[in-house]
């Protein structure tokens, strides 16, 4: 037996207990408890075991991780995990994620995977159709695949930077600046903005963050307050972002009221829809969406409401031809032969060809099997809702707009904080490993945060959540 035959053999036996352990865990989610966690892995964590010398076989290995990975497990798969829009992935797209890193197709070149740059194309294409996003097809795909929403809304910033500011930025940086560009995003909006922003070498003081109302939606009147008088300190902003779907609430942007304001401006409009822009099409919830079409760019993650794994992001865009101006180059040992090379439209070269399991999943379910599967996770959080205020002793922050439902215990008959009774109760009910919603400080009032991630979560499901709560809190004043 040669060195190489040694790493093949048993290559199917091996697999096939790897598609054991996932069967399993992922028709009997509720096995394992909903969140898992062990003191050793923190310990090994901050001090590692040493580099192994001597190797062992396969099996031995893979029976260790397995073993590490169930002794702190997040069990996304489990219906009554309700955590920060983390899916249980659909069994197709993890068969296409396997086929895609095991024959190792990178769409990155087509010369490295011209099957898997035009299967990526296609499903770029998909995507701008299913959240209804127009876009201008030329001889590029309308948008790039992406490592997640922080490397895809890093991509629009840079590409708003190259269109609105001019393209000498990107010979001359930082030091041909001449007025300091502003970028204006709502408190609610994600905290990767901050990041690129500095990223990118902005600074994140460029960032300006504007009030919400009520509702978590960005204040219009004080964004125009801000933005003039950004404008008077000879200022320039170049970058309006609409969020289309906060991570704390669900809510989403006045988008086509961003979008005269960015138009009246001169700006780039940016829409961070990385979780809710799936739901921008689907007839219960397309109202929300007006003037998603105007953006110059979207941010969308399929690995939120689209159910694939994890490591997928994507920005859409109106020209695609903007990315390449933005991100082409080339080298002496790369022949230019005119092909679809997705690397001249994003930072990355080579890369992981994650678009597979989403391009199997849309030829598997269709568009209207996806919007089903949406609206059943839609009925759900509204459902929560319902049962929510039948009871006195809690209170919902507002009606869902999304698959996100925010309550709280609003009294109590013992001396604790009602904040403090909230955060113990979902520790309480977090611990028995049968429920995990969050926390949410909203406005200085705490609340729990129930995000339903999983297509398998039903009335039943979120019923007995609200049961859990209730029983804990009767037990807590009976102890009281």
């Amino acid at each position: 037996m040669n060195k190489s035959e040694k790493f093949e053999t048993n290559f199917l036996v091996d697999g096939q207990k790897v598609l054991e352990v996932l069967q399993q865990a992922y028709t009997n989610p509720e096995q394992y408890k909903v969140l898992t966690t062990n003191t050793q892995l923190n310990h090994r964590s901050l001090h590692p075991e040493n580099l192994p010398q001597q190797g062992c076989e396969v099996s031995q290995v893979l029976e260790e991780a397995i073993q590490m990975i169930f002794s702190g497990y997040c069990n996304v798969s489990h219906p009554q995990y309700y955590g920060y829009i983390s899916p249980k992935p659909l069994p197709v797209s993890i068969i296409g994620d396997l086929l895609a890193s095991g024959l190792n197709q990178t769409p990155g070149a087509w010369r490295a995977g011209p099957a898997a740059t035009a299967i990526e194309a296609e499903t770029l294409s998909w995507l701008g159709q299913f959240i209804g996003y127009e876009s201008n097809l030329e001889k590029v795909p309308n948008g790039i695949f992406t490592s997640g929403g922080a490397m895809a809304n890093a991509t629009a910033l840079k590409l708003a930077r190259d269109v609105v500011l001019g393209r000498e930025w990107q010979a001359e940086g930082i030091f041909g600046i001449k007025h300091k560009p502003i970028v204006y995003l709502s408190v609610e909006g994600h905290f990767s903005i901050g990041k690129a922003l500095d990223f990118l070498g902005f600074g994140r003081n460029c960032l300006r963050l504007i009030p919400v109302d009520e509702t978590g939606r960005i204040a219009l009147e004080a964004l125009q307050v801000q933005i003039q008088k950004d404008i008077k300190h000879g200022y320039k902003p170049f970058c309006l972002i609409g969020t289309a779907g906060t991570s704390a609430t669900g809510a989403v942007d006045s988008l086509d009221a961003l979008a005269r304001i960015a138009t009246d401006y001169d700006m780039w409009f940016h829409v961070d829809a990385a979780a809710g822009g799936v739901f921008a099409n689907l007839p219960e919830t397309s109202k929300y969406f007006q003037g998603i079409n105007l953006a110059n760019s979207v941010t969308i993650d399929p690995c939120k409401w689209l159910f694939v794994p994890f490591g997928m992001g994507c920005l859409l865009t109106k020209q695609g031809s903007e990315l390449v101006q933005s991100f082409q180059d080339g080298s002496h040992y790369w022949q230019e032969l005119a092909e679809l090379d997705l690397f001249q439209m994003g930072l990355p070269g080579t890369r992981q060809w994650r678009s597979l399991g989403l391009w199997m999943a849309f030829k598997h379910l269709g568009s209207d099997g996806y919007r089903q599967l949406l609206k059943n996770a839609l009925q759900v959080a509204l459902h929560l809702a319902e049962s929510v205020l039948r009871f006195d002793c809690l209170e919902l922050l507002q009606a869902p707009t999304l698959p996100v439902c925010c309550f709280r215990i609003k009294n109590y008959p013992g001396n604790l904080p009602l904040n403090e009774i909230n955060k113990f109760i979902q520790k309480a009910i977090t611990e028995t490993g049968s429920h995990y919603p969050t926390l949410l400080d909203w406005r200085g009032k705490t609340y729990l945060r129930v995000s339903i991630n999983n297509f398998s979560t039903n009335f039943d499901h979120v019923d007995s959540l609200i049961e859990t709560v209730y029983s804990e809190l009767f037990r807590l004043g009976k102890a009281a």
